[in-house]
């Protein structure tokens, strides 16, 4: 839940995720208990721009969770918004600088069913370059209870030139006890696919919003 913005972000093969296609696309699969999401966009902005916009989404995470709701998370629904099949409130992050965890905590609920109050997410996310120049984070839950059983993810920025570049995230998400039984790959969907894929946008939006800023200061 929490590394939607994330995830929340997961690891079947880092090499596989920096590899980019032709076109804009997102697909999720179900394979031995969990849901593996593939999500790529292309980006108008340059390798410095990108970079800036992922050190930022990584400080906030850490730091300033209101400020990732203010872009990267915006419109995601996860701060307890009216929904009919499930409610997020993704309600605050701290990290442990000592542990290199970050320790989120929300509440999550079926309506009419179900209701897990302030649920612990234990997570922690690395960002790295890759010798090639492609710049990877990944993110690993190492704690959760109830909604959570395992997740992670990777993120990869692969750009072509300095006019743009593949961003890419896939993730698998194993969900706990209730949620394994309650979750069908068509509820994947609309929980979880969906967000996966916003997210992305927006980080797409900020990223050229940037780069056209620095365009017009460069006049």
């Amino acid at each position: 839940m929490y590394k939607l913005g994330i995830i929340t972000f997961l690891l079947i093969n880092s090499l596989v995720l920096c590899i980019a296609s032709p076109v804009d696309s997102v697909k999720t699969h179900y394979k031995n208990g969990q849901f593996i999401t593939y999500t790529q966009i292309w980006v108008n902005a340059s390798k410095p721009v990108i970079n800036d916009v992922v050190n930022d989404y990584v400080y906030q995470t850490k730091y300033d969770l209101d400020a990732l709701f203010d872009w990267a998370l915006k419109g995601l629904k996860l701060r307890n918004e009216k929904d009919d099949l499930i409610i997020f409130n993704f309600k605050s992050t701290k990290y442990d600088e000592k542990n290199d965890l970050i320790k989120g905590v929300g509440d999550v609920e079926v309506p009419g069913v179900i209701e897990f109050p302030d649920i612990h997410v234990n997570s922690r996310m690395t960002k790295s370059v890759l010798e090639d120049g492609r710049l990877k984070v990944n993110i690993d839950v190492l704690y959760s209870d109830a909604f959570l059983k395992k997740t992670s993810a990777v993120f990869c920025a692969n750009s072509k030139s300095n006019k743009g570049a593949w961003i890419s995230l896939e993730t698998k998400v194993e969900f706990g006890w209730f949620f394994n039984i309650f979750v069908t790959q068509s509820t994947f969907r609309y929980i979880m696919e969906w967000r996966f894929q916003r997210m992305m946008h927006n980080i797409k939006a900020e990223a050229e919003r940037r780069e056209k800023l620095e365009h017009r200061s460069a006049k």
